[in-house]
């Protein structure tokens, strides 16, 4: 499946790798703010379970109020677990306009670290943290360098793709068109 027709749809894209057999290697899903990079991420590993494969890894899902955006969660995919990430801060944050947990990483850095054996592997996601500081998720970059996984889903901002398709030359990219408002 090529990069430039990939689904935006979590069970087509999901079913293709299933039937092509190729749940293996690293795939990079990039798109716009607001696109869905971390539903997809959710229902494919929700499709994952269904067919009977193990899930590991990171889903940083978005915490609204009143519709609008005041939180990032982090959630492990193995466990279930789920932690505040980071929260909304007015003026300068870790990251933008966000102020993470360090505490929180650590944590995520730590489960990432005992991920062994799984079927697929979703980072959600590697971000300026990562790929420009060498902070943050430490520990998925290590897992990624090492190949130490048999499939795994990687989000990349659009930014910082190039970086990270430089990285990893071997990955499949498949971007996601931005949601029709």
């Amino acid at each position: 499946m090529s990069a430039e027709n990939a689904p935006n749809s979590p069970d087509s894209l999901l079913a293709s790798l299933l039937s092509e057999n190729k749940l293996t290697g690293l795939m990079l899903i990039t798109g716009p703010s607001g696109c869905g990079k971390t539903s997809l991420c959710e229902r494919l590993a929700g499709q994952a379970r269904e067919a009977g494969l193990s899930v590991g890894g990171i889903l940083c899902p978005a915490v609204f109020e009143d519709g609008s955006k005041v939180g990032i969660d982090q959630l492990d995919l193995a466990t279930g677990e789920r932690k505040r990430l980071g929260v909304r801060c007015d003026g300068a944050g870790t990251v933008g306009c966000w102020r993470l947990d360090e505490r929180v990483i650590a944590w995520g850095n730590r489960n990432l670290t005992r991920l062994q054996g799984v079927d697929l592997i979703i980072i959600d996601e590697l971000g300026p943290l990562e790929l420009d500081s060498g902070g943050g998720y430490r520990q998925a970059l290590r897992l990624l360098d090492e190949g130490r996984y048999q499939a795994a889903l990687v989000v990349v901002r659009p930014a910082l793709l190039p970086l990270a398709q430089r990285r990893w030359p071997q990955a499949a990219t498949f971007t996601l068109r931005p949601v029709a408002q």
